[in-house]
């Protein structure tokens, strides 16, 4: 869907699906719930509603975890509207609904797990009532006919089902499926499979309705699309050439943590994508298009390089860019260091004097278990410990295990394949014991080599991500914006520029960091191709950011123009001048997350800050991805003094000149 030309500034708000809450709904919002959503934004003056990913997660309520790139999930169907089309329904259905209704709205967070099994369970009861009608259905033939995506997601799910949601990796079967084998597994087990296409099916219309009637009150809809998919999903299963198996995409080390993150997605085979004209991610972004007038690209600097892990990591410690320049072994050589130094720097050995001090009294025991002696008497990692997860498995104490996992780790260069003599610095790699074991020399020449190196990887960057992101821009006229925070590589604003992608600033992380006081920018110095936001779905909420420690709040509060010390409860005064400084930016778009706009107004607030929260990244738990509105949609559509007074800040904006 097209966005259409800006002309002026626009106001959004982002908001999970199933964080909304309205008088129809059943334990989480629904995709027919952003019309009565959009009622409210359109009363308010808003222009723009963004809303997380809406894939099939199963199990999993995170919403970047996907078991397909492009079915939609279960979760988000209104069950009331099937009753409305030419389906046969019984008044049981209505009863187990209004129960269910009262009984899940009634808790203050979503029960994913809750939800999802109900849903799923009363489709099953609506599609088994109409089995006939559905089969004989042919809307629906077409429709599968025309989405090659379907029949893959529908088997992979029929089976799924039938080994209690295991991972496909520990299937006996159709583990490595061709396309006959799809068709005949649907041919043998039509009732169950169909199922899982007529679910899409519903679902596709339903947000199709949706976004149109958003359209129609002159309001657009803005997407989220991950850059990665779960490796349990529908997409690696039957498109595994696509996929980089081998890798896993994860971050670096930083000044959080000295082993880095790894994510455990797989990262892409991106010569595999090419040769077939990207046509993966072409028909991805089509389907996107069905339904949104803009979309965030999840880990934009993923599409510059991603930080590839091989698979038998568990840490991103020994993880590296790809794509990236790499020092050969000749060039390694040449700076004065022996074939067999390079090697031992990829993979380190050590005397039996050094693991015999290291190890102390289970020395002997370690030695023997898990080292194996070269030619020169140095000892490396055998079989059986050579990888984190294979050290992590082994049936020994921590004690042991922590330490082979410090030896493992410490390491000078990474061999991004084994059977290329082509090397890179690992990350804390001046922390290595091979680098402070050399004399100055050596450590100079090596630095250079590896400065001079790295120097190659802007030019790299910058060609690899305007390949993908021109390949993008081209396949939709939907708008395209970017989550660019991070570690961000120098070439990525001129990139982002070039193709006209809108970058994003988050107010708090905004600082001119090349002075030493780390400055706030002010909003009205932001790029115009940019979205402003005070706060994403992975931070705080303004209300909890402001009692955090450790950041210099009156510094900040200094810059709000308001008298006194800074108080240590954000009040409805102080969040106001927030709204209006992030309303003076000079971003295309300022998108605030609607607990940001709620914090104006004191009976819209939740008890404590911590209840807004979305998610809180690298921790799991029940908190996480199940923030619910204190108040349904209603409230909001009759609370004409605070619409009113939040309109007049919307307002403002809109009249500005552009």
């Amino acid at each position: 869907m097209k966005f259409g030309e800006i002309t002026r500034f626009m106001t959004g708000v982002a908001i999970p699906v199933f964080s909304i809450k309205t008088e129809e709904n059943c334990g989480t919002g629904d995709f027919v719930d952003l019309i009565k959503f959009a009622h409210f934004c359109k009363k308010a003056s808003l222009d723009v509603i963004q809303i997380l990913p809406v894939n099939d997660t199963g199990m999993d309520a995170s919403p970047y975890n996907a078991l397909s790139a492009f079915a939609l999930h279960p979760i988000y169907i209104r069950l009331d509207a099937l009753a409305d089309g030419d389906l046969k329904w019984d008044d049981s259905f209505t009863t187990e609904i209004a129960a269910a209704k009262e009984r899940l709205n009634a808790l203050p967070r979503v029960d994913y797990l809750e939800v999802r099994s109900f849903k799923e369970a009363m489709l099953k009861k609506i599609y088994l009532h109409n089995e006939k009608k559905i089969k004989s259905s042919k809307l629906l033939t077409k429709w599968i006919s025309e989405n090659k995506w379907v029949v893959p997601y529908a088997v992979y799910r029929a089976i799924k089902d039938t080994y209690m949601f295991d991972t496909w990796l520990n299937w006996k079967t159709m583990k490595d499926p061709s396309e006959s084998d799809l068709n005949n597994y649907w041919k043998e087990h039509e009732t169950e499979v169909l199922f899982f296409a007529w679910v899409q099916f519903e679902l596709e219309k339903q947000l199709t309705l949706v976004s149109k009637t958003i359209e129609e009150m002159g309001l657009r809809l803005k997407g989220d699309i991950p850059i990665l998919i779960n490796e349990d999903s529908a997409d690696v299963w039957y498109e595994r050439r696509l996929f980089d198996l081998k890798g896993r995409a994860g971050a670096p080390p930083d000044m959080f943590s000295d082993i880095g993150q790894n994510w455990g997605f797989p990262c892409y085979n991106w010569d595999v994508l090419k040769k077939e004209d990207y046509s993966f991610w072409r028909a991805r972004l089509k389907q996107a298009a069905k339904f949104y007038h803009a979309y965030r690209i999840d880990h934009v600097l993923g599409f510059f390089r991603i930080w590839r892990i091989p698979e038998t990591e568990t840490t991103g410690r020994l993880g590296h860019f790809d794509p990236c320049a790499s020092m050969s072994l000749s060039n390694i050589m040449n700076a004065g260091f022996s074939d067999y130094q390079v090697r031992s720097f990829a993979n380190p050995s050590f005397t039996k004097s050094y693991l015999r001090s290291y190890f102390g009294n289970s020395s002997e025991y370690v030695i023997n278990a898990y080292f194996i002696e070269d030619s020169d008497g140095n000892f490396s990692f055998n079989s059986v410990s050579n990888g984190e997860k294979a050290i992590l498995a082994l049936k020994d104490n921590d004690d042991i295990k922590n330490k082979l996992l410090d030896l493992y780790r410490d390491r000078l260069l990474v061999q991004p394949k084994p059977d290329v003599d082509s090397y890179q610095p690992t990350w804390l790699y001046y922390k290595s014991r091979a680098f402070h074991n050399m004399d100055d020399g050596q450590r100079y020449r090596l630095r250079e080599l590896i400065d001079r190196t790295t120097a190659q990887n802007e030019k790299i960057w910058g060609e690899n991500a305007l390949t993908l992101l021109s390949m993008m821009c081209e396949t939709t006229d939907m708008l395209v914006c970017a989550e660019d925070l991070g570690a961000v590589p120098k070439c990525v604003p001129g990139v982002l520029e070039k193709l006209n992608i809108l970058s994003l600033r988050v107010e708090r992380w905004a600082r001119d960091y090349h002075i030493e006081s780390s400055p706030y920018i002010d909003p009205g110095y932001y790029p115009r191709l940019s979205v402003c936001s005070p706060s994403v779905h992975d931070t705080s909420v303004l209300r909890g950011w402001w009692e955090e420690g450790g950041w210099d709040k009156n510094q900040y509060y200094y810059l709000l123009n308001l008298h006194g010390g800074a108080p240590h409860h954000l009040t409805t005064e102080v969040s106001a001048a927030i709204i209006r400084r992030n309303m003076r930016s000079n971003s295309m778009l300022t998108i605030f997350p609607l607990q940001d706009f709620l914090a104006i107004h004191d009976d819209l607030r939740m008890p404590q800050p911590e209840d807004e929260r979305v998610n809180v990244p690298g921790t799991v738990g029940a908190s996480n991805w199940s923030f619910r509105m204190k108040d349904n949609v209603e409230r909001l559509l009759n609370y004409d003094n605070y619409t009113n007074y939040l309109k007049s800040f919307i307002d403002e904006r809109r009249n500005r000149q552009f």
